[in-house]
């Protein structure tokens, strides 16, 4: 199952559902394919929610069966 953090883009103002298994990279890419230098990333949730995101991270869902319980 991938699991995500939702965390702050200082470029557009969205929060964004980002990968955890790209903690160290130069660049961090949200699920919507939207790119942030770590200095640009605030690591927490706020802000309006990502549309695109939410669809992708809600479309893994189903492919992992998670939220079936």
């Amino acid at each position: 199952m991938r699991q995500y953090v939702w965390w702050h883009s200082g470029y557009d103002r969205l929060c964004h559902a980002f990968s955890t298994r790209q903690a160290s990279a130069a660049y961090f890419e949200a699920a919507c394919t939207h790119s942030v230098p770590p200095e640009y990333v605030v690591r927490e949730r706020s802000g309006t929610l990502c549309v695109p995101c939410l669809v992708e991270v809600g479309s893994t869902m189903e492919e992992d069966h998670a939220w079936r319980g």
